[in-house]
């Protein structure tokens, strides 16, 4: 089984649901340069991807875990992810 996917069967939202300092200052930065469309690659579950949704700039997500990715669509919805 490959690495990510056997993380996230087993530990699910690993890192909690607060989204990482760096998230925090990119959601910053981005909106201060009027940048409204992001690619996240390695998406996981979600966690980072809140804040920009919330600060109403566009994410698209790269996962390759089947796992991360059903987590993600319970937080999100099947419409976001």
């Amino acid at each position: 089984m490959e690495f990510w996917e056997r993380n996230f069967i087993e530990k699910q939202e690993m890192w909690g649901n607060e989204a990482a300092k760096s998230t925090t200052f990119a959601v910053g930065f981005f909106l201060e340069h009027n940048i409204k469309n992001i690619l996240i690659p390695g998406f996981g579950y979600g966690r980072n991807g809140r804040p920009f949704l919330e600060n109403g700039i566009k994410i698209t997500g790269i996962e390759i875990s089947k796992t991360a990715i059903e987590l993600a669509r319970k937080s999100f919805g099947t419409n976001t992810i």
